[in-house]
């Protein structure tokens, strides 16, 4: 997979090999496997009860958080259903849909970590050491720092 600027504006994601889309399709997935809770009601535990968070502010990140998943989720299907084959293609991100990608993958990298522990290993701890399904967590969580890095150098203010 290579990630370039787009002559056109936004950036170009060279899809090539299905293991690409693979990837691409897991920040949606990712992000919903979190555990039992949800994200808004995770950030809740951490304020002060009468704040009326729950009431407030949890529907409204819910409505975003969800617009946000599907987004990408809507630009991963139709990039696919354009590609002449499975091992191949172009995605396009777009300057308007930048912060959306950018929150869906920050979703992704959250839901990782609480799953997995990602940053809190043992010290001296390297990733060969880490059982399979922590590995493959701490590789996509990698892999969506970095697609997170280039849309702030090249889409984000």
């Amino acid at each position: 997979m290579k990630v370039v600027p787009a002559l056109e504006g936004g950036l170009q994601i060279e899809v090539e090999a299905s293991i690409d889309w693979l990837a691409l399709e897991r920040i949606a997935a990712d992000a919903l496997d979190g555990g039992e809770e949800k994200l808004p009601a995770r950030l809740g535990a951490l304020m002060d009860e009468d704040s009326e968070w729950d009431d407030l502010v949890v529907p409204e990140l819910e409505d975003l958080f969800n617009g946000q998943l599907q987004k990408v989720r809507d630009s991963v299907e139709a990039a696919q259903q354009e590609a002449p084959g499975p091992s191949g293609g172009t995605l396009f991100i777009m300057q308007e849909d930048a912060a959306d990608w950018y929150g869906a993958l920050n979703q992704a990298r959250l839901a990782l970590e609480s799953r997995y522990q990602l940053e809190g290993g043992e010290e001296g701890d390297t990733m060969e050491q880490f059982p399979p399904p922590k590995r493959s967590a701490y590789i996509r969580s990698q892999f969506y720092r970095a697609l997170q890095s280039v849309l702030l150098e090249h889409l984000l203010d």
